[in-house]
């Protein structure tokens, strides 16, 4: 049986951002389960930082292959006509630190000219969107690969919504397809086109990958029923919750030095404008609350230093915070986790309002760790129902001064760390991510060591005794890896 499967994702290493990683830990520790990776991926990377430790870090049976790749923006054309590097990764390296770039294509500049650039950019020119050119080397790339090695089973990562168009293409083409959506695209306005036109080829891509696909995997369980009310509930037969893991072989060994000699919170990633400025309220006047501020504490914001720093500055100034944030540019993995491992918690600096969806991939990581998450989270939300499930989850709810108090009490002592569940936290690991996926490709190709219809009879007969509920036909359970079943329609809850 040829257990080899192609992977399809215009995001992976050397690239290091989040959208990165699920993929890119599939590559790496799927050969342990007995499948060949061959990951077809862009000859170029315009927007993003690199790390040259993650490609040495993948395992000799991992293939990458890369396909021409030319942004449709001018300055895409004026690298493919020999001009100078203009990337973030050039430029960073050029400068020290690269200007902010506008992402999905090219620098947002203001003023008049600026906006007709960008309309003519998302209307016209990057439809259905800036990987388009991408499409025709990739997809003749993978003929290839797949030809040479008869790969039976193509995965597809998306964002981008040109991944989606690829997988559609090489299963017309024989091979069987997994359409991975990272998040909602289509649903959440922020990550897909305002223009009419463009959404409509947006969503009509989505809808192909959704109802064609021979299996859909999603990184969060809302998204599945996101998938569910925009196309039918016939999209739950193939869709399965599989979780993005946290590498366990870059977590630092237990008795490291602390990398900072002051107590701190930790916030990774990047902070974007609907986060608002309240959890930072909440941080500067819990500092004011007796014994609080004598402990010298301070909030880690860990990431892009272009992003966070012309977004959350301002707000800091304003609060008197400069001296209790500290801002860290983007860091390798085995480095972020060094500085959440030292931290007092992780925090996620959200909303009430915003992500209901989202497991972040931050979240996975203060997860995994067994770390205690200093949140502000919609009530309910994914993010929200697996701290809970974990049991690490400190909530700031209700008004500004019971949220600070709450605060303060955490940072001196007062209140007694949450007890972690280690079934919930060893679920969101790699190694279990990955156990998972190989299960379905197993399924797929007919390898699999259990029909899927008993399956769900085992699932069945379990909730029978009380012992678990079904959602959206995903298992939910005590066990670390969900029981898909795909020939079968479950309710919403049992």
């Amino acid at each position: 049986m040829n257990r080899s499967i192609l992977i399809v994702t215009p995001f992976f290493a050397p690239q290091s951002h989040a959208a990165v990683f699920r993929a890119y830990k599939l590559a790496k520790y799927l050969p342990q389960f007995g499948w060949k990776p061959y990951v077809l991926t862009v000859d170029r990377n315009y927007l993003y930082n690199e790390d040259p430790t993650l490609l040495e870090d993948l395992p000799a049976e991992v293939e990458v292959t890369t396909a021409r790749y030319i942004e449709p923006s001018l300055r895409g054309l004026r690298m493919a006509l020999g001009g100078r590097d203009r990337t973030f990764a050039g430029l960073k390296s050029e400068r020290g630190l690269a200007p902010y770039e506008g992402s999905k294509g090219g620098t947002s500049r203001s003023g008049g000219i600026g906006r007709v650039r960008d309309y003519l950019l998302r209307r016209w020119v990057q439809t259905p969107d800036a990987h388009w050119t991408w499409y025709g080397p990739a997809v003749r790339a993978a003929r290839q690969l797949i030809r040479r090695h008869e790969i039976p089973l193509v995965y597809t990562s998306a964002d981008p919504f040109t991944s989606h168009k690829i997988g559609r293409t090489l299963q017309r083409e024989g091979c069987r397809w997994i359409a991975d959506l990272r998040d909602p695209h289509a649903y959440c306005g922020r990550m897909h086109s305002r223009y009419p036109a463009v959404y409509a080829r947006q969503r009509q891509l989505e809808r192909d990958a959704v109802l064609r696909a021979d299996a859909v995997t999603v990184a969060s369980s809302a998204i599945a029923m996101i998938l569910a009310d925009s196309y039918g509930i016939e999209a739950l037969d193939r869709t399965h919750f599989i979780p993005t893991g946290l590498d366990e072989n870059l977590v630092p060994a237990g008795d490291q030095p602390r990398p900072r000699p002051f107590p701190y919170l930790l916030f990774s990633g990047e902070f974007l404008s609907e986060y608002g400025p309240e959890f930072l309220e909440i941080f500067a006047s819990a500092l004011l609350r007796p014994g609080v501020r004598a402990l010298g504490a301070k909030l880690l914001v860990v990431g892009r230093l272009n992003v966070n720093g012309p977004q959350l500055e301002p707000i800091v100034r304003r609060l008197g915070l400069e001296s209790h944030v500290e801002f860290v540019d983007h860091v390798p993995q085995r480095e972020l986790y060094r500085l959440l491992q030292g931290a007092e918690a992780g925090v996620l600096i959200s909303s009430r309002r915003s992500h209901w969806w989202c497991l972040y991939a931050k979240l996975v990581d203060y997860i995994a760790m067994r770390k205690t998450v200093v949140s502000i989270l919609p009530d309910p939300s994914e993010a929200r129902t697996r701290l809970s499930d974990a049991g690490l989850g400190l909530f700031l709810d209700g008004d500004r001064e019971a949220c600070a108090s709450k605060l303060a009490d955490f940072l001196v002592g007062r209140t007694a760390r949450p007890i972690p569940s280690a079934a919930a936290c060893d679920r969101f690991l790699a190694n279990e991510q990955v156990r998972t996926f190989a299960r379905l490709f197993d399924d797929l190709i007919g390898g699999g060591d259990s029909d899927p219809v008993t399956a769900c009879h085992t699932a069945a007969a379990y909730i029978a005794q009380g012992g678990g509920r079904v959602q959206l036909g995903l298992w939910e359970g005590d066990a670390a890896a969900p029981v898909s079943c795909p020939k079968a329609r479950l309710p919403v809850e049992v």
